[in-house]
């Protein structure tokens, strides 16, 4: 038993692994061309340059990086070490490399959404959140100084007579 390994072992072809780069996530996207949170809504099997290659849908939900339309057609490795393994309809952060013929992802292309949105995400609401402040900053504003111009003092139970 012990013979039939070993010498299955010694007649096997190379073994390649997926070697992705140890990089922080702000430094992968810093390369990368385009970032988004993105679900998978379909994967199709196909041939690119005689090598089998997979062609995923995404249907984009959050922009991170680059100017990409609401649905994204991106090239994935097939059967290989490097495949993008994302189940069909999960939410994921894709990092993307732009090819001629559109969009290139791998196994070190996956991110989680979470963390692509702190690495590079612009945070929603940013101006309607400094226009709400605004608007409640004037509002007692406004009651303060009608208080002093009234010189009036509210009447609390409990408080001290002025």
């Amino acid at each position: 038993m012990l013979g039939a390994a070993l010498v299955a072992l010694v007649f096997a072809g190379d073994a390649y692994a997926c070697v992705c780069l140890e990089a922080t996530v702000e430094e992968r996207l810093d390369e990368a061309d385009a970032a988004v949170i993105g679900r998978i809504v379909s994967a199709e099997v196909e041939e690119v340059g005689g090598a089998p290659a997979r062609r995923l849908t995404i249907a984009v939900e959050q922009r991170v990086k680059g100017d990409v339309d609401d649905t994204l057609v991106v090239r994935t490795p097939s059967g290989t070490d490097c495949d993008v393994d994302v189940a069909l309809d999960t939410t994921t952060g894709l990092l993307l490399t732009r090819v001629p013929d559109g969009w290139f992802a791998s196994l070190c292309s996956i991110v989680t959404p979470g963390e692509l949105v702190a690495a590079g995400g612009e945070p929603r609401g940013g101006v309607i959140k400094v226009v709400i402040g605004i608007l409640i900053l004037g509002l007692v504003l406004s009651w303060a100084l009608r208080r002093r111009a009234r010189g009036a003092r509210p009447s609390l139970p409990g408080a001290p007579e002025p």
